[in-house]
């Protein structure tokens, strides 16, 4: 399965600097699980930003306790995690090569 080959390429380049990498939602169970599910089910673009993507995590959300967090407009993780704006530089773009993380001899 590709996405096991990319995932498995990511974890190791992750893990040579001492991370661990996650992939729940790439779980052969949980791809197959949200492949019998319609579309419907998963997405209503007729709804607001922040509630009308992701239902089903939405819900899940929601169940838990998360109320809040179920309805915060997604994000993608490089940004959604804001570690940009925490190293102080607000002018990064995604496709910058980062002086932080190049090897020096």
């Amino acid at each position: 399965m590709l996405s096991q080959t990319v995932a498995l390429l990511i974890a190791r380049c992750i893990g040579d600097h001492g991370r661990e990498a996650r992939f729940p939602f790439l779980d052969e169970n949980v791809v197959s699980f949200l492949q019998s599910v319609p579309m419907s089910d998963k997405v209503d673009f007729n709804l607001p930003r922040g509630e009308g993507e992701k239902l089903l995590l939405r819900d899940v959300a929601r169940l838990l306790g998360c109320a809040a967090s179920s309805r915060l407009p997604k994000r993608a993780i490089q940004f959604g995690s804001r570690i940009a704006k925490l190293e102080g530089s607000s002018k990064e773009l995604a496709s910058d090569i980062c002086d932080r993380l190049q090897h020096k001899p």
